[in-house]
């Protein structure tokens, strides 16, 4: 009986063991204002967690799971751009992949970078959908979400171009 239940707990730690504690930690800020963003909600892709950010901006989502993975984390606030990570850890080295992918947008009429120059026009642009800004803060996720505001995205665009043809 003693031998039964000396393999019974050997077998429990052995299984207690393989346990592996994910969890992200960060801030959600405006990339426009510099401001912490409250509300915003994180999730993490595949895991069925969910979280929103505090009054600060801050989050945690995680999780105690029998193995451990790399997280990929979605955060995402009305009006602006959302933001997807997977954090993949080696024991050396930390490795980040954004989801990165872009729209192509049709101006209304020609664009002429060079007001003086008819010959050479711009009818669209491509678009980031994704924001792609963070950076690491004492092991915290720090993410700059962008505003969603098409208009001042092409004008910023059109700016950019002239400013390059004038100068």
């Amino acid at each position: 009986m003693k031998i039964k239940f000396l393999k019974l707990i050997g077998f429990s730690l052995l299984l207690s063991s393989c346990d592996c504690w994910i969890v992200v930690n960060g801030k959600v800020i405006s990339s426009e204002t510099g401001k912490p963003i409250s509300g915003a909600k994180i999730e993490m892709i595949g895991k069925n967690l969910y979280s929103t950010t505090d009054q600060n901006g801050n989050f945690s989502i995680g999780e105690m799971t029998g193995f451990c993975y790399s997280p990929k984390i979605k955060v995402s606030y009305n009006e602006h751009k959302p933001f997807e990570i997977e954090l993949e850890s080696e024991s050396d080295f930390q490795n980040y992949k954004l989801k990165r992918e872009s729209e192509s947008v049709d101006f209304d009429k020609p664009f002429y970078p060079n007001p003086n120059n008819r010959n050479s026009f711009i009818l669209s642009t491509w678009i980031e959908k994704y924001s792609g800004n963070f950076e690491i803060k004492s092991d915290s996720l720090i993410i700059y979400l962008d505003e969603k505001n098409l208009v001042k995205e092409i004008e910023l665009i059109k700016q950019q171009l002239k400013n390059k043809n004038s100068g």
